[in-house]
């Protein structure tokens, strides 16, 4: 027998004669038809319905996928923000020595501070979360905007993306100097409140070997109320000078010359911990108590030698939580000024315009660690000479490895 055709989602099809008879059964091959066209259009719709599902299904599918965190992406991320993936190898190598000090610093916390009298105040934590949360939300923004800006060729979209590439660089160096600067602060507390004995007078030994005397020096440059004004304003300008030069090196993109500062900045710190646990010293104001009117032009511009206080608290255990918004710079030999104003230099070299006023400024801030910071010329000859060295383990861990076979 012949049949009509049937729908292509149908599962079965319904017999048809070949001609139709007449009276009633007329009327019975009438609804014979008319069951057959019913149940077309419901396998029809019920194709429909399965299409449609199938499309939910494989779109449903496909964001499923889009959601699932893709590891590698992370990983390029990562190495990207930890300055492990541009710049070149000598950058590479240098952040590699960069955040092996930061790490070094911090299992040397995280050891230490458990057994001492000291504690981590639950602020610090909040900040440091802060900060995390600060990075993330640059990192995504930058990503984000730059996505979007990527095939625009029109000078407002490349402009912004040179904006974009400077931010992402100053939120990626900042990240290893903080780090670095909380663990080694953090570190430098503990080495002060512990039971090490005070060298001072071995460091004042060793200037009068030199034929220095700090009473004397201090007592002539407060002679003279400019010179005075002049090594205090110099002193204090370090940290300001430090981030010109630093945000130079980010305007101008030199991300293996910032590699480069972080990691000498980072080896510098780890040799004055180093130095410090040698020999823990208070600071040749407190070995040498000076009369009030030897430095009376110096106190005419603040109060002197505020550190000493929280070294002194440290010591005799009065000061027992580490609170990072109130931090101090206690730390004598060696002096971190001197490191800081020599690394500066050094950073800044290849800028004559720059590197002209930088060392202008940071030489005269290194004479006046003495009177204004209070150090022995020891914490300033140990400073350089230990800056001089990690520049020295930074430049050679830019010369490629060769390999013997």
């Amino acid at each position: 027998m012949s049949q009509l055709p049937e729908p292509s989602c149908a599962a079965s099809a319904i017999p048809r004669g070949n001609a139709p008879p007449s009276g009633s059964i007329v009327r019975g091959y009438s609804n014979l038809k008319s069951l057959q066209a019913i149940s077309a259009s419901h396998n029809l719709r019920a194709c429909h319905v399965s299409s449609v599902s199938r499309i939910e299904k494989r779109a449903a599918g496909s964001a499923a996928r889009g959601l699932i965190v893709d590891p590698a992406r992370i990983r390029d991320a990562a190495a990207r923000w930890l300055m492990f993936s541009d710049f070149g190898d000598a950058a590479q190598r240098r952040m590699a020595i960069a955040w092996s000090c930061i790490f070094a610093c911090i299992l040397a916390d995280a050891i230490w501070l458990p057994n001492s009298g000291l504690s981590f105040a639950s602020s610090n934590w909040i900040t440091i979360l802060q900060g995390i949360v600060f990075c993330a939300i640059a990192a995504a923004f930058i990503a984000i905007a730059s996505n979007r800006l990527a095939a625009d060729q029109r000078r407002p979209a490349v402009l912004l993306r040179r904006g974009l590439l400077m931010t992402e660089l100053f939120w990626r160096a900042l990240l290893p100097i903080s780090a670095l600067l909380t663990a080694g602060s953090t570190l430098s507390y503990l080495i002060a409140a512990s039971t090490l004995p005070l060298g001072d007078d071995l460091l004042a030994g060793f200037d009068h070997l030199l034929g220095f005397d700090w009473p004397t020096f201090l007592a002539a440059t407060n002679s003279n109320a400019f010179v005075a004004t002049l090594l205090t304003t110099a002193y204090q300008s370090t940290g300001l000078l430090s981030q010109v030069v630093l945000g130079w090196l980010i305007l101008q993109r030199r991300g293996d010359r910032l590699a480069e500062f972080i990691a000498v900045l980072s080896l510098s710190a780890v040799a004055l911990c180093i130095g410090m646990s040698l020999i823990l010293a208070a600071g040749a104001f407190a070995y040498f108590h000076p009369a009030a009117d030897s430095y009376e032009h110096f106190a005419a511009r603040g109060e002197m030698w505020t550190f000493g206080q929280t070294f002194s608290m440290l010591r005799d255990g009065s000061l027992s939580v580490i609170d990072m918004s109130k931090v101090d710079g206690i730390v004598s030999f060696p002096s971190f000024h001197t490191m800081l104003g020599v690394m500066t230099i050094y950073a800044a070299r290849d800028t004559r315009w720059l590197v002209i006023p930088v060392f202008v400024v940071n030489a005269t801030m290194i004479v006046a660690t003495m009177p204004v910071g209070g150090h022995h010329l020891a914490d300033v000859l140990a400073g350089g000479g230990l800056t001089i060295a990690a520049i020295l383990v930074a430049r050679c861990s830019a010369r490629p490895s060769v390999s013997k076979t």
